[in-house]
């Protein structure tokens, strides 16, 4: 399960290590993140890339256990932690279950959004070729006309 995604377009290591960085204290502190609204700026492939994330992170493993590599307490908390789970999954479960069916109806709402953002945006583009195309053809048509007038203005 992936906590946090960066994406950097720089081959410097240290840039994207700062972006980790930057990314775990936001993530850490519980702010909320600001809103990207790169996706109505017609940026379909990021919108695209932030679908598949979504669509990947989805479910919640409700067995998962956070691992501890402390020396000699580890193997005790990861024990610990297995039996709570244990003993409260009667509790938890329905609730997980309520929460993955959230993300899950949410991830497909967001990935029919972005498909009909993209279908939008390729009619748009189409459209506009078509307007400039037809403006194209007045204006030809107007100059026929322009020179069919000299032409009859002249033989009079």
């Amino acid at each position: 399960m992936n906590i946090f995604s960066v994406s950097t377009d720089e081959q410097d290591v240290e840039v994207l290590l700062g972006n980790v960085s930057e990314a775990l204290h936001a993530w850490e502190s519980g702010e909320t993140l600001p809103l990207d609204l790169s996706i109505l700026l017609h940026e379909t492939g990021k919108a695209k890339q932030h679908v598949r994330q979504l669509n990947s992170q989805w479910h919640i493993d409700s067995n998962a256990v956070v691992l501890s590599n402390r020396p000699g307490v580890g193997p005790w908390i990861i024990r610990f932690q297995q039996m709570v789970r244990r003993l409260t999954w009667w509790f938890t479960e329905p609730l997980m279950q309520q929460i993955r069916t959230f993300q899950r109806s949410t991830a497909v709402s967001v990935t029919h959004l972005a498909q009909n953002q993209s279908d939008f945006l390729e009619a748009s583009q189409n459209q506009n070729a078509e307007l400039v195309a037809l403006q194209e053809r007045v204006a030809q048509l107007e100059a026929a006309i322009k020179a069919s007038g000299a032409t009859t203005a002249n033989r009079e």
